[in-house]
């Protein structure tokens, strides 16, 4: 019979993204699983989120259906906006007691995950690297830093990350980037195992009469003919995410005639300078929803017509497996990280060099034009549909199930 592995999963803080694979790992017989929290900001307390610039608590549960243990927190300061605000020394306690098979990591970006690595080895237990980092496929080093201290830090990242990877068993690539950096720092491609980093597709994918019906009040809401393409973007209204270039090319793109809406879900810094933008450049069809929550997500999707992604560089962006879970053709820049195994030219969406209004301008008008516009983005949406049927739960778990029966047996407890 195959082996049952005990497994513990740390992570910062319950996720939206995270949170139903944890229910469905726990239904799975192979599977005993625990949840180590470093804080439950964002689900019992409302986390900071300076991005968003405000406090933000997520309006589904993310703690129920699986075994989870909170750590007492040893920062001095805590918060999720910072590298030292999650943290505890009660991992070397509570995995030197427990007889775990594997934990498991979720990168490296929270004092916890270290601390977890090192109480890990120090109780012989091997560990499994996830993280969503990815490295472009025409990444060049010499660009980001070409001398002094800048060049002097991206060593020392570089031979930092190199060392930190290295001590894990194996890793759980989400993306075609991700595991190109992890081969990049060093890792064995033997040791990489597939795991997609998926979403709950049962929230997005609504009936058809809950879809029409959501799709009739939102757009009734913003005084939209349902023949009007609505183009959404899902995201902080930061610089990196490049809302800007977004309006610059919509506003282009209705001075051409064509008949589109817009509407920024999200908040952020940019948001006042953009809305001045608007005003003053008298574009029309522009909406600001600031931020909504996740239960109001899936109607935002069904009113859409398109999902545009226009940053200048993201790790994933989870909105696009959403949205694509809803239907939607997707509009994304090459340096979004899930571009290259999800939005796939001219099959699930459009795809145009980051920071390239011109390209970006002729990818929206191919999706608002009257009636070939129409055709493409159903065309587009079908095939998205299709894309998630195995991108999914599913394939995580069998991915985190084939790294944890490659570990060595000697290194399971007993």
């Amino acid at each position: 019979m195959p082996s049952r592995h005990r497994v513990a999963i740390c992570a910062s803080h319950p996720i939206q993204y995270l949170a139903p694979w944890f229910v469905q790992l726990s239904r799975e017989p192979r599977i005993d699983l625990t949840v180590l929290y470093g804080s439950l900001d964002g689900q019992v307390r409302a986390a900071a989120d300076r991005d968003f610039a405000q406090s933000v608590r997520w309006d589904v549960d993310l703690l129920s259906g699986y075994h989870y243990v909170e750590l007492p927190s040893h920062a001095l300061r805590p918060g999720l906006d910072r590298f030292l605000g999650v943290a505890s020394l009660d991992l070397f306690r509570l995995l030197r007691r427990e007889r775990f098979d594997a934990v498991v990591i979720l990168g490296w970006n929270y004092a916890l995950y270290p601390l977890a690595l090192c109480a890990s080895l120090r109780a012989g237990i091997p560990v499994i690297l996830r993280g969503d980092s990815v490295r472009y496929a025409d990444a060049d080093d010499t660009d980001a830093a070409s001398e002094g201290l800048a060049r002097a830090r991206l060593v020392a990242k570089a031979w930092t990350l190199r060392r930190y990877i290295g001590l894990c068993s194996a890793a759980l690539a989400v993306s075609t980037g991700n595991r190109r950096l992890l081969r990049y720092y060093g890792f064995p491609d033997d040791k990489i195992f597939s795991a997609p980093y998926a979403v709950d597709s049962a929230r997005f994918q609504l009936t058809k009469s809950e879809h029409d019906e959501s799709r009739r009040i939102i757009r009734a809401k913003l005084g939209l003919a349902d023949d009007v393409p609505l183009l959404l973007c899902c995201g902080k209204l930061s610089p990196v995410k490049a809302p800007s270039l977004l309006l610059s090319a919509f506003a282009r793109l209705r001075k051409r005639g064509l008949r589109a809406s817009l509407a920024f879900c999200g908040d952020g810094a940019l948001r006042t300078e953009l809305e001045a933008r608007v005003a003053q450049d008298r574009t029309s069809d522009v909406h600001f929803l600031g931020f909504r929550n996740q239960r109001e997500l899936p109607s935002l999707y069904a009113a859409a017509d398109a999902l545009v992604i226009p940053s200048l560089r993201e790790a994933f962006a989870m909105v696009v497996p959403e949205a694509m879970h809803a239907g939607l053709p997707v509009v994304a820049s090459d340096r979004v990280g899930c571009v290259e195994d999800l939005v796939i030219a001219g099959q699930t969406g459009l795809v145009f060099p980051s920071g390239d209004e011109e390209a970006l301008l002729a990818a929206l008008t191919m999706l608002c034009e009257p009636v070939s516009g129409t055709a493409l983005r159903r065309r587009l949406g079908d095939g998205a549909t299709e894309r998630m049927k195995t991108w999914t739960y599913a394939q995580t778990t069998q991915g985190l199930l084939a790294a944890l029966d490659a570990l060595d047996p000697s290194q399971r407890c007993r």
